[in-house]
């Protein structure tokens, strides 16, 4: 090799550096090398196969309506058609009967057509006979909200719940007087009561009354065995609520960790987490199951079950279909490990599930709370009562999309893209097939291989993409195709190779039909669908760092007009592509049947602040960054920090006369009309007195993992918070914002403890409407407790950071006015 630098470089040398640069210029630099497709192979060509009966006794099935409820080995039905419902949970009994219809709105707002609850019996019946049904215990009144809004109830009554209660909700004198979970006489005589309390609870609301209640979950995550449990004990269970008058068309029971149920009297139902605050270990939880797709099992790993191993013999009932009621819509903390979930780490998780088959979407939690007061002590989970972990002692906010105090988080959005996509769409998906890629995930950990799956009936279909995993770092996926192999032959999605970016999780359509126009495929991702008169809307939304495109068969948009797109036409597609989405009609014609097709491509981020209401003339889409919901009646949006409305709605309102806040008509944006409102703005200062420092106690525990004595937490330092005569004069609520560092942070009034926070990076934000006569009348008490030993206790890395020294400082008090818009 010559020398190019050195003395000894002749003729030939230089005469091959030339040949050798000309040949290197010719060359891509490596930022310019195309990478070869990945093509994902997918062979759907197998038909899918016809649903079977189900062997499943349910309860009376028809309403007076003659509506029907139902089930197969595939799917729910209702009035014989498939049914693919969404389901979350929220705890009435843990949250003020005086909020309950607002929060019940807001549910139904983000497309939850069934609310699931458990009845905790320790609320109910605490002391032994005594029960207890008023206040925001009251199960009646609670159901006869969801009737009012027409919304399905499904009633979790135990008598074991676990939901993170004291004794999983059994009362004391239940655990000291009887040997629990069990055929033991004695036992099951205490549950048979219960039982009749809830049945008079709920008389006349059951479904085959015209009620809400639809179903009944029988005891929770039960593995018993032996001769006085196992199957046996579920099915007395069921006769008992039978006999107790919860007779409803559905009846189920949890189905992971080694679960056993009497088949065909019970519909197991599944689940999964985006992390585990009940593992014991130290240090972080190694990426999670739930972000692949589940093609051989219905189960994903440990789920947390008292005294149970993970997945150690999952039962399966080959007669029933694929139902969730447990997918994380958050986590709850525990006091050893605090993980603060993303709405990315809650709403991948849905295309997964869905895509592995799952045909019924039940969250839990929807909606957080906190514990009521009690009589005889707290009602939290907690180490002294030899369970696994310490829970905070009233808060359960279980980082939900709608919180503690009811203020929607950036997960509420992120699911409702989901959740409207099955509400309009879950009827085609649910007799779909399951289709596997060739090539799979070696496991959770897997970066490399594209996490997919395919739900395909005849050639029409959904694909289903995750590429985001809770504390992994997900690279992106570059030029990749999927090739799916339909019974009419092999289909490429999309046309040209894309991107998958890192983080990105969605659902493309294979063949839809858009009432009688065929869509090959959308890079796009459906929202949902809306009629006004003869005009059908299909609403889409853009994928971040995905170009929309639309492919539809050749000449299919002849009569089409393309708007603010580019259509090219070839032998095998049509292609409408270089789309800006926006609230603007891109694609739009005549249908057949006199309907008229418009086609909108939002944003994610309009998609996500789309909320679907129904007034007196129909239905309306908003897009607003406030809270919106509506009674039917009344549409409410609310503002928080500035009275600032700015709101557009599909099709405009007939009218904004006699709304609480004057509001101002404005220029169209695409199909919306776009209306603001400015209401009056206050200030509302919290004032702060140290009521004493900190006093040093040494810690009596020897398990760093538990939480602080009650001698620890006496000498916490402490301040009173006080706030300003006519504080909540012209505001819905107010929200008091804390930036602490800390181990706990507590709030009191009159030495009462209200809530409490264990710190996790988080500010933390109280409503104070619900204690407004705690502050109005000698205002709160703020205590926050030291670290007894950090290191112990499992926090992400942001809020390690945040956390500063082991003392406990109160850094910052705020207080966010929240301002309400009402429009008839």
């Amino acid at each position: 090799m010559p020398r190019f630098c050195g003395r000894s470089t002749n003729f030939a040398s230089l005469c091959l550096l030339f040949v050798w640069s000309a040949f290197a210029a010719a060359q891509p630099a490596p930022s310019d090398l195309v990478e070869p497709s990945k093509i994902v192979e997918i062979d759907a060509r197998q038909p899918s196969p016809p649903p079977q009966g189900s062997d499943f006794k349910g309860g009376s099935s028809i309403s007076p309506s003659g509506q029907s409820i139902g089930l197969n080995d595939q799917y729910l039905t209702l009035d014989g058609k498939p049914w693919l419902p969404v389901m979350g949970e929220f705890h009435f009994s843990r949250y003020p009967e005086a909020g309950w219809e607002e929060e019940i709105l807001k549910m139904k707002a983000a497309g939850v057509q069934i609310i699931s609850s458990y009845i905790f019996w320790n609320h109910i019946e605490e002391v032994k006979g005594v029960f207890d049904w008023t206040g925001q215990r009251d199960l009646r009144h609670f159901a006869e909200l969801c009737q009012k809004h027409s919304v399905s109830l499904y009633v979790r009554i135990g008598p074991w719940v676990h939901g993170e209660s004291r004794y999983g909700g059994l009362p004391d004198w239940v655990v000291k007087e009887s040997v629990q979970r069990t055929t033991d006489p004695r036992f099951l005589g205490f549950v048979d009561d219960f039982y009749e309390q809830i049945g008079k609870q709920i008389k006349g609301l059951l479904w085959k009354d015209g009620g809400p209640v639809i179903g009944v979950q029988i005891e929770n995550e039960y593995g018993g065995k032996g001769p006085n449990g196992g199957p046996a004990y579920i099915l007395q269970l069921k006769r008992m609520a039978e006999a107790a008058g919860m007779d409803v068309p559905l009846y189920t029971v949890t189905g992971w960790n080694d679960a056993v149920w009497p088949p065909g009297e019970v519909v197991p139902v599944y689940g999964g987490y985006p992390d585990a605050p009940w593992d014991p270990n130290p240090g972080r939880i190694p990426p999670g199951e739930v972000y692949l797709f589940r093609f051989n099992s219905r189960i994903s790993g440990d789920m947390g079950v008292i005294g149970a191993s993970p997945m150690e013999t999952p039962q399966t009932d080959p007669q029933a279909p694929f139902l969730t009621v447990e997918v994380g819509g958050g986590m709850q903390i525990t006091y050893h490990r605090r993980p603060v979930v993303s709405a990315d780490d809650v709403a991948a998780m849905v295309p997964v599930m869905i895509g592995s088959g799952a045909n019924m979407l039940g969250y839990y939690m929807f909606h957080g709370g906190e514990n009521p007061d009690s009589k005889l002590g707290p009602l939290n989970e907690s180490k002294s009562t030899g369970y696994p972990s310490d829970l905070p002692v009233k808060n359960y906010d279980f980082v939900a999309p709608l919180g503690e105090f009811g203020r929607e988080r950036p997960s509420y959005g992120a699911l409702k893209l989901f959740n409207y996509f099955l509400n309009d769409f879950g009827p085609e998906l649910a007799p779909m097939a399951v289709h596997a890629p060739a090539v799979l995930p070696s496991g959770p950990s897997d970066t490399s291989t594209v996490r997919v799956a395919a739900r395909t009936r005849g050639d029409s279909g959904f694909l289903f993409l995750d590429n985001h995993v809770r504390g992994l770092d997900m690279p992106a996926h570059k030029q990749v195709q999927v090739r799916l192999q339909l019974p009419s032959g092999p289909m490429l999605v999309p046309t040209r190779p894309m991107e998958v970016p890192a983080d990105s999780y969605f659902v493309w359509p294979v063949n839809m039909d858009l009432d009688g126009l065929r869509l090959r495929y959308s890079t796009a991702q459906p929202f949902c669908r809306m009629v006004k008169g003869r005009t059908v809307v299909y609403f889409f939304f853009a994928l971040p760092g995905i170009s929309p495109e639309f492919s539809f068969a050749p000449g299919a948009l002849t009569s089409m007009r393309v708007n603010g797109g580019i259509k090219s036409e070839s032998s095998k597609q049509t292609l409408v592509s270089a789309i800006e989405p926006s609230s603007r009609v891109v694609i739009e014609g005549n249908l057949p049947a006199g309907k008229r097709l418009q086609v909108v491509v939002l944003t994610r981020e309009q998609a996500e602040s789309a909320t679907r209401i129904s007034i007196g003339d129909g239905d309306h889409l908003v897009l607003s960054s406030q809270e919106t919901y509506s009674d039917g009646r009344l549409m409410t949006l609310r503002a928080l920090a500035q009275p600032d409305f700015h709101f557009s709605v599909w099709p405009s309102l007939p009218s904004t006369h006699g709304s609480s806040l004057r509001v101002e008509t404005l220029a169209d944006d695409g199909i919306f009309k776009t209306y603001r409102s400015q209401g009056k703005a206050r200030t509302v200062s919290a004032s702060l007195a140290p009521e004493r420092s900190v006093k040093l106690v040494t810690s009596s525990l020897s398990d760093p993992t538990t939480v602080p004595t009650a001698d620890e937490i006496e000498a916490a330092p402490r301040w009173q918070v006080s706030l300003p005569s006519g504080a909540f004069e012209g505001v819905s609520d107010l929200f008091l914002k804390v930036d602490y560092q800390g181990d706990i942070a507590r709030l009191s009034a009159g030495g009462h403890l209200l809530t409490d926070d264990f710190y996790n990076g988080m500010p933390w934000c109280i409503g104070l409407k619900r204690f407004q006569r705690q502050v109005e009348s000698g205002g709160l008490e703020i205590a926050i407790v030291s670290w007894r030993d950090r290191s112990k206790v499992v926090l992400d890395d942001f809020a390690v950071n945040k956390a500063g020294d082991n003392s406990a400082h109160l850094l910052k008090v705020t207080v966010l006015p929240e301002y309400q818009l009402t429009i008839p």
